[in-house]
């Protein structure tokens, strides 16, 4: 979802495999490049009890994006 001020969400509330994630994501990131004004802005929802299933995936991951990738990146445990 990309809300008003043109921040895209992504909420995980059941476990998800790693591509998934990244396909979503993937999804997302090249809907907000779309405008050239801004860089993208992602916040990734996550519940406590998926975090700890997930966590080394999903900690890696928003590393590689915080790193990799032009834009803000947030993730965010939620409980």
């Amino acid at each position: 979802m990309i809300d008003s001020e043109g921040i895209g969400h992504i909420r995980i509330i059941r476990r998800i495999n790693l591509k998934t994630l990244i396909e979503i994501f993937k999804e997302l990131y090249l809907e907000l490049k779309k405008d050239p004004d801004k860089k993208p802005h992602m916040k990734i929802y996550i519940s406590h009890s998926i975090y700890e299933e997930m966590s080394d995936n999903m900690k890696h991951f928003h590393d590689f994006a915080v790193s990799c990738m032009d834009g803000t990146f947030e993730l965010i445990v939620i409980s």
